[in-house]
């Protein structure tokens, strides 16, 4: 079962799981979240997306009437997505990696001068050399941004196959708070969903402190 985080007249937000694909790409038997959310909401628009390791806040629109203002608060940067993130070796200064990302394969992405322009605001929670807990903020939202970011400063996603090693179950990225203006009420809305167990696990096995009560409260302030 699905976890719902809100959901009124116009959306919901769900609590992805870690593995599940968001929306059909191919012929494959296999769960796909916004199926699985159709048949238990009805008719959805999907507005965002997670790649399929990444667990964490997202939303669906249930109203077309309504997502082009969804939209417009995506390409004017108004609505504000916060993750944590679990790295590889110590990243303790607070920093912004401004560097433009290019598609360099069928499924990988890259820092290259020719592509399209990335900004990710960092702040790190707890460092050591075994991993680090960070507080991630994105200002753009390209394809794998932090997965790609992250790896090119050279501390890639603990257990990112891809772009790092799989040293751990999955890329330990999660989605941890989205933030944007309610477009048929105009009021803010900030929606929230804890990390989960092997989130936490993976914390707790690098020796990073996994105790603190504001995991999911605002650190960033850009």
């Amino acid at each position: 079962m699905i976890e719902l985080l809100y959901e009124d007249d116009a959306l919901v937000f769900v609590n992805k799981p870690a593995g599940l694909i968001v929306q059909r790409a191919y012929d494959a038997e296999e769960p796909v979240l916004l199926e699985m959310m159709m048949e238990r909401c009805g008719p959805l628009f999907l507005m965002q997306r997670l790649d399929r390791g990444t667990s964490g806040v997202m939303f669906f629109s249930k109203r077309s009437d309504i997502n082009a203002r969804l939209t417009r608060q995506f390409e004017t940067k108004r609505i504000r997505k916060r993750y944590l993130a679990l790295c590889e070796g110590r990243l303790a200064q607070r920093q912004t990696i401004d560097a433009p990302l290019a598609r360099i394969g069928a499924i990988k992405f890259a820092v290259r001068d020719e592509g399209k322009r990335a900004v990710t605001h960092v702040d790190p929670i707890e460092a050591r050399l075994n991993g680090s807990l960070l507080d991630v903020l994105l200002e753009t939202g390209r394809t794998h941004q932090i997965r790609v970011h992250l790896a090119s400063i050279g501390h890639p996603l603990a257990g990112d196959w891809l772009y790092g090693e799989r040293n751990a179950a999955r890329p330990m990225l999660h989605a941890a708070e989205l933030v944007m203006t309610h477009p048929m009420s105009n009021q803010p809305l900030r929606v929230v969903a804890p990390p989960p167990d092997d989130f936490m696990d993976e914390a707790r096995r690098r020796g990073l402190e996994t105790g603190r009560s504001d995991l999911v409260s605002p650190h960033l302030n850009y």
